[in-house]
């Protein structure tokens, strides 16, 4: 039997499966998923889970594949996406079945709660960090590949080939890190990168 952690992160997993496939991945964060979680609790009397994503949560009839309170914004078309394959509903009930025989004769009237958070999601997109890269490289250098001019400041521009080399290293740098890089870590990259292209004059 599945437990809700699985769940949990299976669900996570399909969310941001489902983003990508939309196209949306240049505005998709992982993060904001990040412990996810999946509650049953036998105080509702029908076989149900609840969804808490951030400071979103709602609540939906496993067995009639509704939603009966709550709301997860955006992310709830997404949700009741996963909701819909039979696999994921057959597993949840067999949890929510778990949960009841828990209750021994006579401690009816008592609660009992389960709960299964997600992990830290891991998202391995290098196709999209390159381009995040190149992007924000573009940005920062004008068109004519030149550096600005800071003689007032006190620094040197370096020449472009050596500009082109250590992007170059920069890029296989980035390449060679570990698969849960996000675009953050893109960006601090590259502000280090941009300093060291300027030095002072000795």
């Amino acid at each position: 039997m599945k437990t809700l952690h699985e769940m949990a992160v299976k669900l996570q997993e399909s969310i941001i499966k489902q983003q990508e496939d939309a196209h949306n991945s240049a505005t998709l964060n992982v993060t904001k998923y990040n412990n996810l979680k999946i509650k049953m609790d036998t105080r509702y009397a029908y076989p149900h889970a609840i969804i808490i994503i951030g400071i979103s949560e709602a609540v939906f009839n496993i067995a009639e594949g509704t939603k009966t309170d709550g709301s997860l914004g955006p992310e709830e078309k997404y949700v009741k996406k996963w909701l819909g394959s039979s696999t994921v509903t057959a597993d949840l009930k067999e949890i929510y079945i778990s949960l009841g025989e828990l209750i021994r004769p006579g401690d009816e009237n008592k609660a009992i709660s389960k709960e299964g958070e997600a992990d830290e999601a891991k998202h391995d997109a290098p196709a999209k960090k390159k381009r995040a890269f190149k992007n924000l490289l573009e940005m920062a250098m004008p068109l004519d590949g030149s550096l600005p001019d800071s003689e007032s400041d006190g620094e040197e521009m370096i020449s472009i080939d050596e500009t082109m080399n250590k992007s170059s290293a920069q890029k296989q740098s980035f390449n060679k890190d570990s698969d849960t890089e996000t675009v953050e870590d893109v960006k601090r990259g590259l502000k280090d990168y941009l300093k060291s292209m300027f030095r002072r004059k000795s």
